[in-house]
């Protein structure tokens, strides 16, 4: 036990201590919260905080207009304020000829857009907004809305009706999906998805390290000089286990990262993301840690199988695909769990053991797992994990001490024949 743990402690220290190691642990948290952060830091500071528009109205009176600039004030903190300024054409006046003296004070920054309102504007189909850049004004649905809201309710004014009355009667209604704790299920797939993303790519990072590991030692001849001391189950073993426990050090660093960004997000400036995140519960950081620890132990293991079998590199990329390619299967059909999770496809599915890091974890997260079916998952991955682990130590014992080409399948049968 004690020739493990030396081993164990090399392989995380050694990991830890890593340029490679700190960066990426540094950089890991920011990027995934680039993702909440960026686009609303886009939106809040990607354009002016004021946008001078002029109206050249034709229409008979100014109502069209003052409707608009109703509907274009900010709802909220943080929108862009329009400022519209209506300009009638004077009897005989060209509308060509002022609309190009309003295009040289906008090439001159005095003015951010020029919209053309015809007499009869409100049996247009389509009306013209000029400005410099067409993305950063014509692109918002905001002004869109609020024209086509405006010419709307001045139509059903003209044709007699009470135009708030049928605003009341003909007002959207959205539909809210919540739990029983009413709690957003957008929250829940976006933390289901984010905390799944994160399993899917520390398994597979990791469990390639150990791979590259055992490869590099055979390369350099060093497993020669461990295994003059040390067992090859040990030297499995303490090479898993010592990787394994770096993961969790960089989980447990990005944790802290969460809590702390968490608390940030309770600023004014993010609260518009609040009612849509859902409250986690503490036994579910129990189950991440759970499903990761099973499903790098599992994967894991069948890398430094490989990585036993190969003599370089290059081999093992080719031979490691059918390991990656079943973790990717079970990401793949993630969609189908998401879409219903309690269904005998997604039940079967998340009870396969080399699928359960993925798929049950998902459930758990939608709540949408008994827990009859999450401890037949754990027991059932245990098993599967003892059996992996019989099976690679029999290959490892023989593959680290092989060179040459790549052995075959009936070569492999022989292998776990040895005594």
């Amino acid at each position: 036990m004690s020739k493990i743990w030396t081993i164990i402690k090399r392989e995380y220290l050694t990991r830890v201590k890593s340029k490679g190691f700190i960066i990426g642990t540094i950089l890991g948290p920011i990027i995934m919260s680039s993702f909440v952060l960026v686009p609303f830091l886009i939106g809040r500071y990607s354009g002016p905080d004021k946008y001078a528009i002029v109206v050249l109205d034709q229409t008979v009176d100014s109502s069209l207009y003052e409707r608009l600039d109703a509907l274009l004030m900010p709802k909220r903190s943080g929108q862009p304020r329009y400022e519209l300024t209506r300009e009638a054409l004077k009897p005989g006046e060209d509308m060509e000829t002022r609309r190009l003296a309003f295009a040289e004070r906008m090439a001159r920054k005095e003015i951010d857009g020029i919209l053309i309102l015809p007499a009869d504007a409100l049996n247009q189909n389509e009306l013209t907004l000029y400005t410099k850049n067409a993305s950063a004004v014509i692109g918002r649905t905001r002004f869109e809305d609020a024209l086509n809201k405006a010419i709307s309710e001045i139509r059903i004014a003209l044709a007699g009706l009470d135009a708030e009355r049928v605003r009341e009667l003909t007002k959207d209604v959205r539909l809210k999906a919540v739990n029983e704790r009413g709690e957003s299920g957008r929250g829940q797939i976006i933390l289901a998805f984010t905390l799944l993303m994160v399993i899917y790519l520390t398994i597979l990072v990791y469990g390639v390290t150990v791979m590259r590991g055992v490869t590099e030692e055979k390369q350099n001849r060093i497993i020669e000089v461990l295994l003059s001391s040390v067992r090859p189950f040990d030297l499995l073993m303490g090479k898993v286990i010592g990787i394994g426990l770096v993961g969790l050090t960089q989980y447990l660093t990005w944790s802290v990262f969460g809590i702390t960004l968490s608390a940030l997000s309770a600023a004014p400036a993010l609260m518009m993301y609040a009612d849509q995140m859902p409250k986690i519960s503490p036994w579910l950081f129990v189950y991440f840690v759970i499903y990761y620890l099973l499903g790098y132990f599992l994967y894991a293991t069948l890398y430094a199988m490989v990585g036993a079998i190969v003599s370089n590199e290059d081999d093992g990329q080719q031979a490691q695909m059918p390991i990656t390619m079943t973790f990717m299967v079970s990401m793949i059909v993630s969609s189908l769990v998401i879409e219903n999770p309690t269904g005998t496809a997604a039940t079967v599915l998340s009870l396969i053991p080399f699928f359960g890091p993925s798929l049950m974890f998902l459930r758990i997260t939608l709540e949408a797992a008994p827990g009859w079916q999450i401890a037949l998952s754990i027991g059932l991955m245990v098993a599967t994990i003892i059996g992996v682990v019989w099976l690679a130590a029999k290959i490892y014992r023989v593959g680290v001490l092989m060179y040459g080409k790549r052995p075959t399948i009936p070569e492999l049968v022989r292998w776990l024949r040895y005594s």
